[in-house]
C-alpha cells in the first residue's frame, strides 16, 4: 500500500522538476546568471538563439583580448538580480529582471533587463534581450 502512494508522488515531483528546467523562467535565470553575474558570453550562448546569439558572438569577438590579458576577472563587479515579472505573449514569454551592478570602488548601477524567450524544439531559449538604466 505504501508503494502505491510513494511511486505516484515521486513521479509528480520528478515531472514538476523537469518542467521547471525546461521553462522560460529557468532559461531566463540561467541566462542572467551566465551573462550578467558570471560575465560569461560563452556560457550564455547555451541559452540563446536568434538575435541574442548574434549579439553574444559579436561581444565575444570584442572581448577576446581583454580575457587573454587576465585583467577582466579582477575587475568583475558584484551583480544581484531579481525576477520581477513573467508575461506570456503568444508563443513567446517576456521576462523582466532588475539588476544591481556594484563595481569595485563605485556606486551601484541599476538596470532593468527584458528577455524574450521562445520554445525551440524541446527547450526554451532567449531570442533577444535589452537593458535599460533605472533610477532608485
Amino acid at each position: 500500500m505504501r508503494c502505491k502512494i510513494l511511486i505516484p508522488l515521486l513521479i509528480a515531483v520528478a515531472m514538476t522538476s523537469c518542467s521547471r528546467r525546461s521553462s522560460a523562467e529557468h532559461v531566463g535565470d540561467r541566462f542572467i546568471e551566465a551573462y550578467y553575474v558570471q560575465v560569461d558570453q560563452v556560457l550564455a550562448l547555451e541559452h540563446a538563439t536568434g538575435l541574442a546569439r548574434e549579439r553574444l558572438q559579436a561581444e565575444l569577438q570584442q572581448v577576446t583580448q581583454l580575457r587573454r590579458d587576465g585583467q577582466f576577472a579582477q575587475a568583475r563587479p558584484k551583480v544581484a538580480y531579481t525576477h520581477i515579472r513573467t508575461q506570456p505573449e503568444g508563443r513567446q514569454v517576456l521576462l523582466i529582471y532588475d539588476l544591481t551592478i556594484t563595481p569595485q570602488q563605485a556606486s551601484p548601477i541599476l538596470k532593468r533587463i527584458m528577455l524574450i524567450t521562445e520554445p525551440v524544439g524541446e527547450q526554451w531559449k532567449v531570442i533577444n534581450f535589452t537593458e535599460t538604466d533605472t533610477h532608485p
